[in-house]
């Protein structure tokens, strides 16, 4: 029984190593994310601060208010040829 105990042992120190090592795998790794982390938000941070994302956000405000104009008028345009504007100008008495 002896030695059913010290095998036993043996397999439950060898598992504790091995969850040891894990753990110190994944907090190693977790130390890189955070690193990784800490200089994408300090490099978005210098973004908003250099006025750098603000000039790109009006950019993309300016296009997409481009883009809403084109569409309102091709809207419009079939609009009118489904009502058949287009087809015949107003006529007045």
């Amino acid at each position: 029984m002896s030695d059913v105990n010290e095998s036993l042992a043996d397999k439950a120190n060898a598992l504790k190593d091995q969850a040891s090592e894990k753990l110190h795998d994944l907090s190693d790794k977790a130390g890189e994310l955070t690193d990784q982390l800490k200089q994408k938000a300090g490099e978005a941070w210098e973004k908003v601060k250099s006025g750098e994302a603000k000039e790109e956000l009006s950019h993309l405000k300016d296009q997409a208010e481009e883009k809403i104009h084109e569409l309102t008028d091709k809207a419009k345009g079939l609009w009118d040829k489904v009502t058949g504007k287009h087809d015949s100008p107003e006529k007045t008495d």
